[in-house]
């Protein structure tokens, strides 16, 4: 297995028998959802949108970049992982989970899982943030078909080791079948998900 392989294998797990220690629903603290919005409206946002966008699109050109990205391509899902960099506010770092909720839910989409995962290794704790979204699929949709998924379904989550944030992921699978029209293009999704506000959605 090659280094690259054992980066993915570890950034994007199959999955296993390891127990959870703890799982629990997700909350923001009052404090947390008012330091959000204040980054929102704060100069330092966009400059760290930019530069993750930038790291995104030099990683698929096989060009250097400060922020470290691994991008996975597969028959029914594609993705990517932020590796958390030094210079990166901790703070700044954990809103882009929030950020990338909310860009996601002005597709249309619904929040239908959101969920906190807590497990204890040999020698640190890994806590998982997560948000599950899927595409406004109604029954009225269904029945007309072929379904439109839009881009396919969405998993964020973000991962800290020790309380110290260690990287961000973004999956979408997609269904491939003739009851689905075909997903959007995944780098459509990106050039969405890294939009500031004030770009338009």
């Amino acid at each position: 297995m090659s280094f690259f392989d054992k980066i993915v294998e570890k950034l994007f797990p199959a999955k296993n028998g390891l127990a959870t220690q703890v799982r629990e629903v997700m909350h923001r603290s009052e404090k947390d959802q008012k330091g959000y919005e204040h980054w929102k409206i704060n100069d330092e946002q966009p400059e760290l949108l930019q530069k993750i966008a930038q790291a995104y699109y030099y990683k698929k050109t096989n060009i250097r970049s400060d922020i470290d990205v691994h991008i996975l391509n597969m028959p029914t899902a594609n993705g990517f992982a932020i590796t958390y960099h030094p210079h990166i506010k901790e703070k700044h770092f954990q809103y882009l989970l929030e950020y990338l909720k909310d860009r996601v839910m002005l597709l249309g989409y619904r929040l239908v899982n959101k969920d906190r995962r807590i497990k204890e290794k040999s020698n640190y704790v890994e806590t998982t943030e997560h948000y599950y979204l899927k595409p406004p699929i109604t029954a009225e949709s269904m029945e007309q078909g072929p379904i439109d998924q839009q881009f396919g379904n969405v998993s964020l989550s973000q991962v800290f080791i020790d309380n110290r944030p260690s990287f961000l992921k973004v999956l979408v699978s997609f269904y491939s079948d003739r009851l689905y029209q075909d997903a959007q293009h995944f780098d459509d999704f990106v050039t969405h998900l890294f939009a500031t506000e004030d770009q338009g959605s």
